[in-house]
């Protein structure tokens, strides 16, 4: 729990560069969950970790969103209905759906 709250406040971080490299260790970390992950065990964890990543995604920078829309990817092979859910409830806020409707491509199907 602690590693990833770090990494997680790295995105609030002023330099873009540690931002990206910070979405790297995210989408590591993602990629090294076991299949048999319990995601109900660690339900608060991933909708925390969803929910600061689809904030971020609307980051002005564009190298930012691209980069987190990349953890998400990865991500939400975990828990795509609940990513997806999440997504349709936030997608309206951001700056361009863009994103947000890529991740709805990817996992509605999956959900």
């Amino acid at each position: 729990k602690q590693w990833y709250q770090r990494r997680v406040r790295g995105l609030d971080d002023s330099s873009d560069e540690l931002r990206v490299a910070v979405t790297g260790a995210l989408t590591t970390f993602f990629s090294l969950l076991p299949p048999d992950y319990h995601r109900d065990l660690y339900k608060a964890h991933l909708q925390a970790l969803y929910r600061t990543l689809l904030i971020h995604m609307d980051d002005p920078n564009q190298a930012i969103q691209e980069a987190v829309y990349g953890v998400l990817c990865e991500g939400g092979k975990v828990w795509p209905a609940y990513l997806c859910e999440h997504v349709e409830t936030v997608k309206h806020k951001h700056r361009s759906s863009l994103y947000c409707d890529k991740l709805l491509a990817k996992f509605r199907d999956s959900s």
